[in-house]
């Protein structure tokens, strides 16, 4: 696993969304303290600054994760050749005295830790991929002074496209955290009609469906699929 910088890894996990249901998109969005907190006593210990920006340095990989799957990925029936362009995990932990830090003392707004891992995503054959998974990727510890942070996997997932241009269409499929069961296996439907790229400028992002049922009639008989199936590792 490889970490990315702290914005750079919310903005990943939050692109993710838009290809399948990860998480929720606010990790350290402005909320109030905890019942019992105050901006007096609840400052972080470790940062140099009270800012979200300051908070990456922080947080630490599990150096023995227990809880690893691998996901193999098959793509059915594109329309053309499709390479991985992308996969990561989203991490977060959720509200409690021990796991908020000020980002601003005078508004008095505060945020939860999140950290965005980008996954190798490998070429297992043809039109086969397979990415790596933990997760407890992350290491609950003390990290403001106030007890242990017990972070939580969102979700993980990869993305696919034509080739490496912004423009090409992207298509993702993602799981969320309690779909990470040995032996599970899910499919996502695709349009053809968006490969490899969509007229206009800038990229595309192609969530995809479950079920044939959630396209209209027209699009219906033109989908391929991916495929997600998910083994646990010894």
């Amino acid at each position: 696993m490889h970490e990315l910088p702290f914005n750079r890894g919310a903005r990943l996990a939050c692109a993710i969304v838009m290809w399948g249901t990860l998480m929720a998109c606010q990790p350290t969005a402005p909320a109030a303290p905890a019942p019992g907190a105050s901006a007096a006593t609840d400052q972080p210990t470790g940062a140099q600054k009270n800012d979200r920006s300051e908070q990456a340095h922080l947080f630490k990989l599990n150096p023995s994760p227990r809880r690893v799957f691998e996901v193999t990925f098959e793509i059915h029936d594109a329309p053309g050749p499709l390479m991985a362009v992308r996969g990561s995990a989203g991490y977060s932990a959720p509200q409690a005295p021990n796991c908020t830090f000020v980002t601003n003392a005078w508004a008095g707004t505060w945020g939860t830790p999140f950290k965005g891992l980008s996954l190798p995503v490998t070429p297992a054959g043809p039109n086969r991929f397979v990415m790596t998974v933990a997760l407890d990727a992350m290491l609950d510890e003390d990290y403001y002074g106030k007890g242990v942070c017990r972070w939580e996997m969102g979700g993980a997932g990869a993305g696919f496209a034509a080739g490496t241009s912004e423009e090409d269409t992207r298509y993702g499929m993602s799981l969320d955290a309690k779909e990470f069961v040995d032996g599970a296996s899910y499919r996502q439907y695709f349009w053809k009609g968006d490969y490899p790229r969509l007229p206009g400028p800038g990229g595309n992002s192609a969530a995809g469906d479950r079920s044939p049922e959630g396209f209209g009639p027209t699009h219906r008989n033109n989908l391929f699929s991916i495929t997600a199936k998910v083994k646990a590792k010894p």
